[in-house]
Parts: structure tokens; sequence; C-alpha cells
């Protein structure tokens, strides 16, 4: 067979997987709906209310909710554009390892992106990430064409759009810029491109993308960057065993996090191939290996870093495996030759590799159909466990609504997590607005947007949904209300556990329903 048949093969093949993969989960979302986690019904509201800026991140994601809302709105519409904006980065990833490599490695790399369980996660639940992993995947592109001399200008020009989508998709973004120049700058052949204006001007000028979120953040007592700060706070001084203790259990939770995300033997050989050799001197490499190095193993070595010191979410380093997946698949393609082993243990690693993943994946979606059948729904075991018993409140609530005369009319107030507030909005079928009931402090973008008094609801109607199995409402709500009646107390189940709500109807606001709420 000749070279272009073969390449023409393995792209067959890859674009098979694709589509399949593809098809698979428009199936699985269309006839087994999942209801929204939480997050995702808080960015849902979000959309609501479009913005510059909003309490913990940039606009993106809610301006992707808008649009949503707009074509569609419902549960489906999310989980499609979830699959979307995974399935193009899929592409992507598929793209970059085949100009970097070769078309077999582009399918191996195909391979291994969808045997990741954190890849079924990306397509499945439409969180700030998806938009960042595809913003970040295009840039990758880009960058690697802009290097390889290969139609620089529209390539930087395009660049710049991604990044700039990348900014105000997630504040991870921001190391984007940093790691393009250090891959540019530690190459001989690639050293020259530095003395360019267009690569500045792309790289700095994409943090145009932060512009609308400083703005908003201007108006609004700086409140993304107090909660951002809030990551990282003082706490109390341990021992020194308590602190050795502390640091290790951190390190050891998120490299864990990262065996499950990935599949252990895949996080391995990412860990190998792009963190080790900053150890093993190997820097007079090629550039394919040096970009995929520095996009992967620099960032990824300081968060392990960063580990010891502080708790680092799981999903924080997803964007740097996009430059770790093809490493991989070149290792087992031979395309790397690092840590060389037999063709047969090579073989083998492969099998137990792509097994153990797809096997963590088939779980993913089949594990959740199993538990409800067997009656074990919610298990703390069950994949979907977070997701569950939304949509149960919302029908209970939705029941208790309509036994009060003109309830069309009336609003929300829930007290409790922001999810509260986020799951009534969506999962009642007419979306009234939902406002929080806050305590003393901004807790959440309910805090940042008007209570129902400056909302103009004044002498309106309310329910008020709150945990527990009280039938009083607590004198905040009483006060700021003419009449308050308890209706029903109604048990709903969230996981694997019962959680109590009461539901009550206010008359006539008349007071404002919030105290003052300080920024910190």
């Amino acid at each position: 067979m000749s070279a272009i048949n073969s390449a023409t093969s393995w792209h067959r093949k890859a674009i098979l997987f694709i589509a399949g993969a593809f098809l698979f989960r428009v199936l699985y979302s269309l006839f087994y709906p999942v209801h929204l986690a939480g997050d995702e019904a808080y960015y849902w509201d979000w959309g609501r209310r479009p913005a510059l800026g909003y309490y913990s991140k940039p606009a993106m994601i809610a301006w992707i909710y808008a649009l949503v809302e707009w074509i569609g709105g419902n549960l489906f519409a999310v989980r499609f554009t979830a699959i979307l904006f995974g399935t193009l980065s899929l592409i992507m990833t598929w793209l970059l390892t085949r100009k970097l490599f070769d078309a077999r490695t582009g399918f191996f790399a195909v391979l291994l992106a969808l045997a990741v369980p954190g890849n079924c996660l990306l397509n499945f639940v439409l969180t700030i990430d998806a938009p960042l992993v595809l913003a970040w995947s295009l840039s990758l592109w880009f960058l690697w064409k802009f290097a390889t001399g290969e139609q620089p200008g529209l390539s930087l020009f395009l660049l710049f759009v991604c990044l700039t989508a990348g900014h105000l998709s997630k504040q991870m973004m921001l190391f984007f810029p940093p790691l393009a120049l250090a891959f540019l700058a530690t190459g001989a052949e690639t050293r020259p491109l530095l003395k360019k204006p267009g690569i500045w001007l792309a790289l700095i000028g994409s943090f145009i993308g932060w512009l609308p979120l400083l703005y908003w953040n201007s108006q609004n007592g700086w409140i993304t960057f107090n909660h951002m700060s809030s990551h990282i706070g003082a706490h109390a001084e341990p021992s020194l065993w308590e602190t050795l203790y502390e640091r290790v259990e951190t390190f050891l939770e998120f490299f864990l996090s990262q065996l499950g995300a990935l599949s252990p033997v895949i996080a391995v050989l990412i860990f190998m191939l792009t963190v080790l050799p900053f150890f093993t001197k190997r820097w007079n490499l090629a550039p394919e290996y040096r970009f995929l190095i520095i996009f992967c193993g620099a960032p990824l070595l300081l968060i392990l870093v960063a580990a010891f010191f502080q708790k680092i979410q799981p999903n924080w380093p997803a964007v740097l495996y996009l430059a770790g997946i093809p490493m991989v698949a070149a290792w087992f393609s031979k395309a790397v030759d690092w840590y060389p082993v037999s063709d047969k243990s090579r073989d083998v690693l492969w099998r137990i590799g792509l097994g153990l993943g797809f096997a963590l994946c088939a779980f993913f979606y089949f594990g959740p159909v199993v538990f409800a059948l067997t009656g074990n729904e919610g298990n703390t075991a069950d994949p979907n466990r977070r997701m569950i018993g939304s949509g149960r409140l919302g029908k209970a609530v939705h029941e208790i609504r309509q036994t009060v005369p003109g309830w069309e009319d009336d609003f929300i107030i829930a007290s409790g997590h922001r999810y509260q507030a986020a799951w009534l909005g969506f999962e009642l079928p007419d979306h009234p607005e939902v406002y929080r009931l806050a305590g003393s402090r901004i807790e959440s973008q309910y805090e940042v947007w008007p209570g129902p008094w400056e909302d103009g609801k004044k002498g309106q109607n309310a329910f008020y949904v709150t945990r527990g199995t009280g039938t009083e409402a607590g004198p905040l709500v009483e006060n700021a209300f003419e009449k308050v009646e308890f209706i029903k107390s109604i048990e709903v189940k969230f996981g694997s556990g019962m959680m109590t709500y009461s539901v009550f109807h206010c008359t006539n606001l008349r007071a404002q329903l919030r105290p003052d709420i300080s920024n910190h």
C-alpha cells in the first residue's frame, strides 16, 4: 500500500471514530436525558441576564447559554451544545497530531482521547471548560501553523481571535501567551519569529478579551478578583507534622484525581513523556516535541508543585492534556523513541490503556442506567449522583404552586446553596424569576443581581422554598411580606439521600428582603 493510500486509510478511520462518538453521544442524550448539574443550571440562569461579566467567571458561558436558550433552551439543547464543543475539540486534537507527526499517530490520538473518562464529562456537561478547551485547541493549531510558516498572517489573526475567546471563557487562558513565548524562544528555528510584530500583537492583543470583565468588575466592586483571591486564602498555622501530612494528602488527592480523569495508563504516560524530560535534560528536541512538552509538561510540573501547597481542582489542567495526548499517541506509534520497550510490551500497554479507559467511559455512560434499573440510583459510585433530584424538586414545587390561585404571577425565593435557586429556575416549567435569600456576604451571582425589592416586585406575591421541615419562614421573610403562610413540606431524593423542603406562600412584598451585603 502506498504512503498516500495508507494515510487516507488512517484518515477514514479517524473520521469514522469521531463521527461514531458524536452520534452515540447525541443518541444517548436524546434517549437517556439527565437533568442539569448544579453549575449548568447556574450558568443557564446567567444566560437569562447577559452581561459583560459575572461573580466568578468571564461572560462567555453566559452568552453561550443565552444562545442555547434562543435556539431551543431545553435539556437536549444544552447537552447537544456540550457534545458539539467536545467534538470540535477532538477534531482539532486529531488535526494537530496528524500535522505534528503522521496520519497513523493522528488516529491513535483520536482513540486515546476517546478513552479518556474526563473527555466523556467534557462532552456531557456544558460548563466553562467546554469553550475553554475548544479555544485552547484551536490556539494550539494556529500557533503551530504560524511557527511552521503556513499562512502566517491568517494564522496569527485566527490565533488572536481564539485566544480572545479563551480569555472570555476562563482565567486559565492566561497561561497560553507565556507558554507560546517560551516555545518560540527556546528553539533556534523559532526564535527569529519573535522579531515579527504580528506575534506580539496576537498574544498581547488577545487580552482585549479581559476588557468586558474588567469593566464589569469596576462597576461591581471587583467581585471576581475578590472571589479568585479567596481560593488562596490564609489558614491557621498548623504544626510541622500537620503541615507535611496535609501537603502530601493534598498532592495525592490531586494526582489520584488525574489518574481517574485520564485513566491510569494514559495519565502515567503523559507525566512520563512531558514532565520527566525536564529532569533527563532532553533540551535539544525537535520543534514538535518541544511544542508538546512546553504546553503540557511545563505547566503540569508547576501544578504538581502547587498541589503540595493548596487544593487544585481536578479540571484545572484539562487544557494541558490537549498537548499530552498527542505525545502519548506519538510514543505508541514510535514517532517518539524515548523510554524504549519491546513491541510486545508496547502492544500490551496499548491494549491495557485503551481497554481500561474505554471501560471507565462505558461505566460513565451505562453505570447510571444499571444503578437506576437495580434501584440503586444515586449510589456513591453513580456518575450521575450529582444530577439526580433537581427534576423531582421542580415537579414537586410546581404541584404545590398550582394549588394557589394566581400562582402564574408569583416569583420564587429560594434559600440555601445557589444550586437550589438555579435548579428551580430551570426545572419549573414556566422558568419563573428565582431569587436567592442572601446572607450578609456576596457568595454567588444571585447577590450581585438586584433582589425582588430592587427589581420592582413591591406589592407582588411569592413562593418561598427552603430546606428543612419548619413551619416558620424566619424573620427576614416574615418582615418583608404582609402575610406568610406555610403550605407543605416535601421530601425529594437527591443522590442516595432524601432532602426535605418547606414551601411557603408570601403575600404583598412590602420591604427589603436582603440585609446589607459585603463584597468580602
